[in-house]
This record gives C-alpha cells, structure tokens and sequence, in this order.
C-alpha cells in the first residue's frame, strides 16, 4: 500500500513540471514575436523617411524653373488677367443693353395696355350715343304717329273682327279633328274587339284540334321506333295548327308538305264555321274520300289513322317482295 501512494505523488509532480515549462516557452515566443513586429515597424519608418526626401529632393530639383520660363509663365498670367478683365466688361455691357431693352419693353406694354383701355372706353362710348340717338329718333317718330292713330281707328276695328273671325274658324277646324278622331277611335276599338273575339274562336279551334295533333304525334313517333325499316325513310309529322288549322304525316324525304300521306284539317271559309262542321282526315295512301270524325271520336280516329299506315307498310314490303 505505501509503494502505490509514492507513484502517485510522483506523478502529480512530473505534470506540475510540465505545466510550468510550457508555459515559459509560451512567454518566451510571444516575446519574440513583439521584438520582430517593432523591429519590423523601425525598418519601415525608416523606408518611409527616405521615400519622402527622395521626393522632395526631386521636387526642389522640378521646381527651378529658368529666367525665361519664369517671364513666359508671368506673360501668360498678365494676358488671362486681361482676357478675364475684357470678358467681365463685356458681360456688364450685355446686361446693360438687356435692362434697357427690359426697360423699353415695359414702356411699349403700357402704352398698349392704355391705348387698348382708350379704344374701349371710346367704343362704349360710340356705342351709348348711337343708343341715345335711336331713342331720339324713335321717340320724334312716336309724336309724328299719334296724329295719325286717331284716323286708323276704323281700320283696327276691322283688323281686330277679322282676328276675331280666323280665330272662330280655327277653334271650327280642331273641333272638326277632334270629332273624326273619336270616330277614328271608335272604329279601331270596334276592329280591336272583332280581333279579340277572332282570336278566341281561333284559341278553341286550336284546343279543338289539340287532341288529334297529339294522337298524331305519337303515332308517328312510335311507328319510328319500332316498326320502320333502315332502308326506307321515317315519317315526319308537321304542326300547322295555329297557322292554317292544319297537321299532317308525310315522309320525311317529301319534297313539299303537299305530298301527304295523311291530313287533318276542318272545313269551312270562317273560325265560326269551322267550329261547327266536324274534322276531316283526308287520306292519300288509298284513293277516296276524305273521313270525318267529331271531335269525341279521338280514338277512331287514331285507329283509323294506324289501319291505314298498317294497309300502306303491307303494300310496300309485298311490291319490295
């Protein structure tokens, strides 16, 4: 046990050694790091002194001129002194002429400004005695018709019947336009009435005819779907109700809708007429008559109208065959 406490002892003084030795070399090197940099400081100021006399040595040597130079250079300073004493006095010389220009410039300013206020005063002037001669004039004229007023009583009395009478016949003749617009207006009431009441027969016509048209439409539609060959062309149905009362099946590649299959329509020249005579259904697949139905009979009607496109389908695939 007391050999171990001797190493240890010995080993705490050997790194106390250590320690203190570097630290002295530290010392030692920062001190001769600061002799160098003031060693190094020393040498340039003295390179920096001998720069600085060199130059000025060299500028003491530029500096003499000779006896010549020194006269041509005071030559050239006497003649810029001149040139600048003539430039100067030119200088005031053209200031001088542009006040007295200024100057005379102001005085023919205001000798327009007058001239331009006299020719205005006297303008207003001419203008108030040519007023008060007219007047004077006018006046003279007055006293001069006065006399003359009390002979063309007479005739103002006439002028004034006269007036009188113009006036009459055109209060005669407005009253004369205003009774022909009324009349006018009575007349287009009447034509607006008759419209009216023609426009409601047409209405029920059309409700009238409504129902077929509808039949009509889905016929055709269903025949399209179902029971039409690619190869021939469908049927089309047009709506002509509310323009001629009309609405037929054609085919859809018929040029014009004269070239019907199927037609229905009412006759009769007037609405009146045709409310009261029943619905005909003219057929064109078959040679006959045209068929007339009430207006009841809205499925006869359709069953006639799918017999007679069954009839006509029946005929073409047999002529096809």
């Amino acid at each position: 046990m007391p050999k171990k406490k001797k190493n240890k002892t010995k080993k705490k003084s050997k790194k106390k050694t250590f320690s203190k030795n570097k630290r002295r070399r530290t010392i030692k090197k920062n001190k001769q790091r600061s002799r160098k940099i003031k060693r190094n400081k020393k040498t340039r100021i003295k390179i920096n002194k001998k720069k600085k006399i060199k130059k000025k040595k060299k500028i003491k040597h530029l500096k003499k001129p000779h006896f010549f130079e020194k006269l041509k250079f005071k030559f050239q300073e006497y003649i810029r002194r001149i040139k600048i004493k003539f430039y100067i006095y030119f200088e005031k010389l053209k200031i001088k002429r542009t006040k007295k220009d200024i100057i005379k410039l102001e005085k023919l300013i205001k000798l327009e400004r007058k001239f331009a206020e006299q020719k205005i005063k006297n303008r207003d002037k001419f203008r108030i005695q040519l007023v008060k001669d007219i007047k004077n004039e006018e006046r003279k004229k007055i006293y001069r018709l006065k006399d003359h007023l009390w002979s063309l009583g007479d005739r103002f009395s006439n002028i004034r019947a006269r007036y009188k009478q113009y006036r009459q016949n055109i209060r005669n003749e407005k009253l004369a336009e205003l009774e022909i617009r009324r009349q006018n207006r009575e007349e287009a009431r009447v034509v607006l009435e008759a419209e009216k009441a023609e426009n409601a027969l047409k209405q029920k016509l059309v409700e009238r005819l409504e129902r077929f048209s509808r039949n009509m439409k889905s016929i055709v539609f269903q025949i399209n779907k179902r029971y039409i060959t690619k190869k021939r062309a469908p049927l089309r149905f047009v709506d002509n109700i509310t323009e001629s009362g009309e609405c037929l099946i054609k085919n859809d590649d018929a040029p014009t809708d004269k070239d019907y299959l199927i037609l229905l329509y009412v006759e009769g020249e007037d609405v009146s007429q045709r409310l009261n005579n029943p619905i005909c259904l003219d057929d064109k697949t078959d040679i006959g008559y045209p068929k007339n139905f009430q207006p009841q009979n809205i499925f006869d009607a359709s069953d006639y109208i799918i017999d007679r496109l069954a009839i006509m389908f029946d005929k073409e695939r047999k002529l096809k065959k």
